[in-house]
């Protein structure tokens, strides 16, 4: 007995550091990629209950929320290319407004772009969405004039 409990004990001594370490090592080294991951996958699962109805998506064709119009001078914006975008805000004395955007599918942070008012009473300016790793991408968010009233957008991306 005593030969099996000084072996056990030996074991217990040497394979259980080991084994901790190998465990440590495995954990530091997927642990970030997994959590990411999950919260990519848990995201995901939230934005299934995006409202479509509540976003004005934008393209070539003037999209009309309240009395704001809103079009950009293409269907599907491009990674990293210039998008310009056209609004006419009938009545509002902002300057300009701000277009803030964060990614559907995908985390990329929040991206926000001024549009400034024209001569014309109009409103113009200029999107270059960063690029993302999926071919296919969904931004959605706000345009907000400086008195907080607020216009719902959405912007279809593909590389």
């Amino acid at each position: 007995m005593t030969i099996i409990s000084t072996q056990a004990f030996k074991l217990k001594t040497i394979c259980l550091p080991i084994g901790l370490t190998i465990l440590s090592l495995f954990a530091g080294f997927y642990g970030p990629t997994l959590i990411q991951s999950i919260k990519t996958s848990l995201n995901l699962i939230n934005t299934t209950s995006f409202d479509k109805k509540k976003y004005c998506l934008l393209s070539t064709t003037t999209c009309q929320q309240d009395s704001v119009g809103i079009k950009l001078d293409t269907d599907i914006a491009k990674p990293l290319k210039t998008t310009q975008i056209h609004v006419d805000w009938p009545q509002n004395n902002s300057d300009r407004l701000m277009l803030t955007l964060r990614g559907l599918e995908m985390d990329l942070g929040v991206v926000k772009f001024p549009i400034k008012k024209q001569l014309d009473g109009n409103y113009s300016g200029t999107i270059i969405l960063p690029i993302c790793t999926d071919a296919k991408m969904t931004w959605i968010g706000t345009l907000t004039d400086q008195n907080q009233h607020t216009v719902y957008t959405s912007i279809r991306m593909e590389k």
